[in-house]
């Protein structure tokens, strides 16, 4: 009788730690992935807005001191951009057509830019289309650096 009782005490110490250890995301079989575990969180809104905000802040500090624009330029161009922002948030979660979101996106950034000029004074525009050259050669720089580095990498 003592015997019977030990070996039920210890099958029910067993199936307990198994049972703790399976629905606590501990899962000790082999393969087995634990319970508990959650794929990749997605940003909230708030989140992606704060992001946003970031990107244009750093894009405008940029503007204002390769430009030199005044504190109502800055103000009136960063909300100009935030619009242009939106608009385009706006237009992705539309469902139209590839095309039509591209020309779509366009138009968006032409009359954004057309807005930006608007509000900037000659000199200040020559600078602006100067950067606005500048840029696509930085990303093919950085893509030609990138590129020669993988060589270099894949040769090793």
């Amino acid at each position: 009788m003592k015997h019977l009782k030990t070996l039920i005490i210890i099958s029910l110490l067993t199936s307990a730690n198994t049972f703790g250890q399976y629905y606590n995301g501990l899962d000790r079989r082999i393969g087995a992935t634990p319970t508990n575990q959650q794929g990749p969180k997605q940003p909230s809104a708030k989140e992606i807005e704060e992001s946003r905000n970031e990107q244009i802040e750093k894009q405008m500090i940029r503007l204002k001191e390769d430009l030199k624009l005044d504190d109502l330029q800055f103000i009136a161009i960063k909300n100009e951009i935030l619009k242009s922002y939106k608009q385009v948030d706006i237009l992705l979660k539309k469902e139209f057509s590839e095309e039509d979101k591209n020309t779509q996106m366009k138009a968006i950034q032409e009359n954004t830019e057309k807005t930006v000029l608007s509000y900037l004074n000659a000199e200040q525009k020559e600078k602006y289309m100067a950067l606005k050259t500048e840029k696509p050669k930085k990303k093919d720089d950085k893509k030609k650096k990138k590129e020669s580095e993988k060589a270099t990498e894949a040769n090793d």
